[in-house]
Formats: C-alpha cells, sequence, structure tokens
C-alpha cells in the first residue's frame, strides 16, 4: 500500500450528466498521466479515438483503458454515465493477493470494450459506479478500504464477463504465467530491493530461467524490470506530491538521497529535483522520455 500520497490525488471519478453537446475528455494526459480508466455509458453514444483509428460505442457498454494509453472520448450529447480512473497503486491495492489477481491484472494491461445487454447487469454495475463516484465525492477524506472494495468488484465483474470462458484451473494459487507472478512479486516488494535470486526462489525456478523468460518475452533483464519500477513509482511521488527528494527516497528503500539521486538521473537522464520542475513547468505535456513503463509489461 501507498499512504503517503493524498488518496484524493490517485483517484478520478466523474458522473457524466446528459448535456446539451458534446463533450471531450482526455485519459492519459496530466494530471491522470499514470491512470487507468473504467467507462461506463448507461445510455447514448461515445467515440474514442480520432479519425480512421476511431471506435464508436452504444450504451450500455463498458469499456477498460490502461495506465498512459492516450485516448480521446468524445461523449455525444445526451450520453449518460461514469468515468472512473485510479493510479498504479491504488490498483494494485484493489487487486490484491487472489487466485484471479494475475488474469485481472493481464486484462487490465489492454484496452477492452464491450456492449451490455442484460438489463439487470447493467443496473448492478451502474449501483457499483455510483457507490464509488458517493464515495468520494461525499467524504473529504475518503476510506482506503471502500474505495478498494468497489474497485476490486468493478474490475473482477468487467474481468468475468469479458472472459466468460477462461478455465478455474487457471485461478489456482499460484496461477498464471511465471513472468505474471514474478511482475505481482515485484509489485508487493520492490520497496524492498531484495536481490533477484530471491524472487527465482520465491518463484520455485532458477535465476537464469527467470532471466531467460525476461529475455525472451521483453528483451530486458529481471533486475531491469524492478529498476523500472522503482523508477516509475519515483517519477510518480515527484509529480504528484511536495515530499521531498529524501522523503522520497526513505519511502523507497534506498540508503541515502545520492543514491537515489544516482539512480533516478540514470534511469531518466534528470535529477530528481530537475524532473520534477521540468514536470511541472509543463503540466500538459506527457512528452517525458521513460525507458520501459511497468504497466506495459504483457
Amino acid at each position: 500500500m501507498a499512504d503517503d500520497i493524498a488518496l484524493m490525488r490517485r483517484l478520478r471519478v466523474e458522473i457524466l450528466e446528459p448535456a446539451l453537446s458534446e463533450r471531450t475528455l482526455r485519459m492519459g494526459a496530466e494530471p491522470h498521466r499514470w491512470f487507468a480508466h473504467l467507462v461506463f455509458l448507461v445510455h447514448g453514444r461515445l467515440v474514442v479515438g480520432v479519425d480512421e483509428n476511431a471506435e464508436t460505442w452504444d450504451g450500455p457498454c463498458l469499456l477498460v483503458s490502461p495506465p498512459s494509453s492516450a485516448r480521446r472520448l468524445r461523449v455525444a450529447a445526451g450520453s449518460k454515465g461514469y468515468l472512473i480512473g485510479a493510479a498504479m497503486d491504488v490498483l494494485a491495492d484493489a487487486i490484491g493477493d487472489y487466485p484471479e489477481s494475475s488474469s485481472v491484472r493481464r486484462f487490465l494491461s489492454h484496452a477492452n470494450g464491450f456492449g451490455l445487454a442484460d438489463v439487470s447487469q447493467c443496473r448492478s454495475l451502474e449501483l457499483q459506479f455510483h457507490g464509488l463516484v458517493d464515495e468520494v465525492q461525499k467524504h473529504a477524506q475518503p476510506s482506503h478500504m471502500v474505495v478498494s472494495a468497489y474497485l476490486r468488484l468493478l474490475l473482477l465483474w468487467a474481468w468475468r464477463h469479458n472472459t466468460p470462458d477462461e478455465p478455474a484451473s487457471s485461478l489456482a494459487a499460484g496461477g498464471g504465467t511465471l513472468l505474471q507472478q514474478f511482475r505481482h512479486l515485484v509489485e508487493a516488494e520492490f520497496r524492498q530491493h531484495r536481490p533477484i535470486a530471491d524472487y527465482a526462489k520465491q518463484l520455485g525456478i532458477s535465476m537464469d530461467r527467470l532471466h531467460a523468460i525476461c529475455r525472451r518475452t521483453l528483451n530486458r533483464a529481471p533486475i531491469e524490470l524492478v529498476h523500472d519500477r522503482l523508477a516509475q513509482e519515483a517519477r510518480i511521488h515527484l509529480e504528484r506530491s511536495d515530499r521531498s527528494v529524501r522523503e522520497i527516497s526513505d519511502s523507497l528503500g534506498f540508503k541515502d538521497p545520492a543514491h537515489f539521486s544516482h539512480f533516478f538521473k540514470g534511469k531518466t537522464g534528470l535529477s530528481p529535483a530537475r524532473y520534477r520542475k521540468t514536470v511541472r513547468q509543463a503540466a500538459t505535456s506527457a512528452s517525458t522520455p521513460v525507458n520501459v513503463e511497468y504497466h506495459d509489461w504483457p
């Protein structure tokens, strides 16, 4: 869990009430650059993307957009729906460590969309969206537990209805690919700076096999992937909080700020202070270079 940044700054909740004219929503841009989004269109029409890549969806439908997927939504006049966005650490808390977690995480890593025909299902889904919006908008300090519970229900609902035929055997404890299991371990423990040998041992495989899996699938070594996750978390803290470099360094498990600054500059080309200044000077730009984004793992 990451409770050191205000929860409200790691969530985006909107009720899309019927309007007299079309409106445009953006995902993957500041200040929601690292958010995954769920869009539930109760009725009406929305267009995702532009030009030849545009997709038109008629309600009721549910769309899932992974983090850093730069997408534009045009919501037609008279449409009603909900938009929920959450940062990666909030999603990690919601997904948790359950038999379904690997499959849900894999589902969330790609853009998905599907129509909804069953009236009772739509009503149930709307109640869940409304419950989450209500919790966030009516409380100055919404409960992290309540938010996680609603997000977990929504993600599980979306996964189940998009992959209804996935065999139960794939959900057994320890299920999912070894790469997905490694990803889950890294998500839970990257702040501890554990040796790769520890991850391999926990997965029940040799270091050589773990290295081969990561190289074959992503052309990157396991340690690079752990460092990518650390760098991404550091960027999130620098972009979204006012904490000092020392505080961020301590929260990410570095032995001192100098070590953290050296690591961060090696990954981004900028010192932590310079990165924060650059991002805040160009808050609407999403062009800051990134080596590899952790949420882009398959």
